[in-house]
């Protein structure tokens, strides 16, 4: 199991990374759109120096710098070989490789070293890729390289002369066309959220851009209603991507206001219905409850985008639930358990059968957790993380409570879940030695006739757990 902070417990980036698209319709459309895209005008530079905000880790940088490349699970060592000439095996590092958050790693490092990678790295993926060729011209992946690439854009110009710089720009300038036309085509959820503020932010940024702003911000305004619950949860129930999606729509709000311009309603609402829910997902150490496909994210991560929000804490979720999870918290001690049935359909693709699991922290100190997602260590460790025995809760026989679909994969190569652990009952009360909580799930009828029940009491001063299955 990886250490709490290590930067590989969480899938989340092998998740958005594996969703490979199959060639077809999407994929031809795509090369027609950025074939238009080259011949549009040049951005000339930007309109308002951009302030960085995605944050990156100064490990990876350091490794990076190393010739250390980590990427959907895959680890080559090639040190002084460009990162476009590592000959990966599976295509989803690949395409993380062009999504450029590995840019925030070397600006977190910030050293001489740090900067040349970067910069050639940059004008290496312009030289080789920047003509439409390789896996990167998809709606999600530009959106997300747009923002890197305008987030660090003093970092990346430094010392470049004209030629280069003038490169730069129209390279941008064909991404953000490319994307006014294509963000339609990428998945809902975290895909299209990443498209539509990778198109504002650059809109927003670059001199030229701005026509292109209005329609994404009503596109997102319109994105943030249909997959924002009522409950601020997503279809995935997977606490890192509601994370990740919070931050994004923190990221468009924030250049919508410094550039004048009012941040649509829905974009608010929907910020300040997620907000709560993240909180009753946050253990007491900061971080997230590692559950269908999450880790617990960066370290600060969390925190920092609740901050950023302004979205002040309002009433607890109590004795409810939030995107399917209950909370137990009593002084420094919280509880966190899936008291729900897995996400079905395209979001249960990385759904894992934790029905009735749990984690603990007390303090600083992860006392009981998941395994979390076995995808950083490919995809044998990804199926494997999804088993019920890779939780906190009961297995039987080897059977997990929720099972994988038998036979061929999924669209973007994740496999469903079936006979779903359905919830029978589920009780949350306060007693006046703790916080109580009753449910049962129907996930054993189906293969051995049986119910699983679970009963939980954490007392009033944190200190004591007990349990009955």
């Amino acid at each position: 199991m990886l250490a709490a902070n290590d930067p590989r417990a969480s899938g989340l980036a092998v998740y958005r990374n594996t969703m490979i698209r199959k060639p077809g319709r999407a994929s031809l459309g795509n090369r027609l759109a950025m074939w238009r895209a080259l011949r549009a005008a040049a951005a000339t530079g930007f309109v308002s120096q951009p302030e960085p905000r995605s944050v990156g880790l100064y490990a990876r940088g350091r490794q990076l710098v190393a010739g250390n490349f980590q990427f959907a699970g895959e680890l080559v060592e090639a040190a002084g070989v460009s990162i476009w000439d590592i000959g990966f095996d599976d295509p989803g590092a690949a395409a993380e490789t062009q999504g450029f958050l590995w840019l925030d790693d070397l600006a977190a490092l910030g050293d001489f070293a740090a900067r040349s990678r970067a910069q050639d790295w940059t004008w290496g993926w312009i030289a080789r890729f920047g003509a439409g060729q390789g896996p990167g011209w998809t709606p999600d992946l530009t959106g997300r390289r747009l923002i890197r690439w305008i987030n660090h854009a003093l970092l990346l110009l430094q010392g470049r002369d004209r030629a280069q710089s003038e490169a730069y720009y129209r390279s941008l300038a064909a991404q953000v066309v490319f994307l006014s036309r294509r963000w339609s085509h990428a998945a809902p959820g975290l895909p299209r959220f990443e498209a539509l503020t990778g198109l504002i932010y650059a809109g927003l940024a670059l001199t030229g851009m701005q026509a292109r702003v209005a329609p994404a911000v009503a596109a997102l305004a319109v994105e943030c209603g249909r997959e924002i619950d009522a409950m601020g949860g997503i279809p995935t129930r997977n606490p890192e991507e509601l994370l990740e999606v919070f931050t994004l729509l923190t990221w468009a709000e924030q250049a919508l206001s410094e550039a004048g311009h009012a941040p649509p309603q829905p974009l608010i609402a929907a910020l300040e219905r997620i907000a709560p829910s993240l909180r009753a997902l946050r253990h007491a150490d900061g971080g997230l409850a590692r559950f269908h496909g999450g880790g617990r994210g960066a370290e600060g991560r969390l925190d920092l985008a609740l901050a950023a929000t302004g979205v002040k804490p309002g009433s607890s979720v109590g004795l409810g639930l939030a995107m399917g999870f209950a909370r137990l918290a009593e002084a420094r001690t919280t509880l966190i358990i899936d008291a729900a049935r897995p996400p079905g359909g395209a979001a249960g693709g990385w759904a894992h059968a934790s029905t009735a699991a749990f984690e603990l922290t007390s303090g600083r100190r992860p006392v009981i957790v998941n395994c979390g997602s076995g995808a950083p260590f490919g995809a044998e460790w990804r199926q494997a993380g999804r088993a019920t025995a890779s939780h906190a809760t009961l297995a039987i026989e080897g059977y997990s409570s929720s099972r994988l679909k038998p036979g061929p994969r999924l669209a973007f190569g994740q496999d469903a879940l079936v006979d779903r652990a359905q919830v029978t009952a589920l009780r949350q009360s306060q007693l006046p030695d703790g916080l109580h909580l009753y449910m049962a799930h129907s996930g054993w009828s189906a293969t051995h006739g049986l119910s699983h029940s679970r009963e939980l009491l954490l007392t009033t001063n944190g200190r004591k757990l007990s349990g009955l299955d």
